[in-house]
């Protein structure tokens, strides 16, 4: 395989989460107990990204979002979303012990992201701005029927679309995205908005195993522009190195390669 070819083999918009991976210089990685991943979600993919192979009690966890994206009177080519492993760690070891070794993900991301920044036109977004959590740059309030992410754990059975159903409810807009302000069928189906706000979520623990999907919460995508750059944790629930929650999480995050 060329070094091309691995390249775009790196960054993808479904990714198959593996059990067992080799570093930079082949050597197998046992046991992966948690992943450090990054994704660009474009406003214009109703699919998002899917990262399959998700195990009942695994956690995710979004640790980081920025961007800016229109949800009306807008336009932009279709980008696919992607999403690619920036690091894990097994029972012993990193897969990426260095940013030397991390450099082919690096360059596949970077490939990424000029991509989707050709892409956008950033005059067009204009009206219904939303960041990652649905807030309004503006005016500071918050979104209830569009715009911003949405995880759907595996339990959803696939993307969760801004219908009626899925609106959030509440006072939401001067209190975030908070999960009481969800609505019955969100919480049915296991999936939650990220919003640092108090009362909201970052995270969800997988009630099954599966295929979790992010992507931008709306119903309508063509007339939409610009994209989200999210950072994800993912956290197996079987961990042989016996390292706690908050240990794990914290050497994943400082692992090599930054968003």
């Amino acid at each position: 395989m060329s070094n091309t070819e691995t390249q775009n083999n790196l960054v993808v918009p479904s990714l198959t989460l593996p059990l067992d991976m080799k570093d930079s210089e082949g050597k197998m990685i046992k046991d992966i107990e948690a992943f450090k991943l990054f994704a660009s979600i474009s406003s214009t993919d109703d699919n998002g990204i899917i990262i399959d192979n998700v195990k009942k009690g695994d956690e995710i966890i979004i640790y980081d979002a920025s961007g800016i994206a229109s949800f009306r009177m807008s336009s932009m080519k279709l980008v696919k979303a992607v999403v690619g492993i920036a690091n894990a760690i097994g029972t012993k070891a990193l897969v990426y012990a260095t940013d030397g070794a991390a450099l082919p993900f690096t360059k596949a991301w970077n490939k990424a992201l000029s991509s989707i920044g050709e892409a956008i036109d950033d005059g067009k977004i204009k009206h219904s701005r939303r960041d990652a959590y649905g807030c309004d740059p503006g005016s500071d309030d918050y979104a209830k029927n569009e715009g911003g992410l949405i995880v759907c754990m595996p339990k959803s059975k696939g993307a969760i679309y801004a219908t009626d159903s899925y609106h959030l409810t509440g006072d939401t807009k001067n209190k975030g995205r908070r999960e009481e302000y969800y609505s019955k069928k969100t919480k049915e189906k296991n999936a939650f908005f990220p919003c640092p706000e108090k009362g909201c979520r970052m995270s969800g623990i997988a009630e099954e195993s599966g295929a979790a999907h992010i992507l931008s919460f709306d119903d309508k995508f063509t007339d939409n522009c610009g994209a989200y750059t999210v950072g994800i944790l993912v956290i197996r629930k079987h961990r042989p190195s016996g390292k706690s929650r908050n240990v794990i999480i914290d050497d994943i995050k400082s692992t090599p390669v930054s968003l």
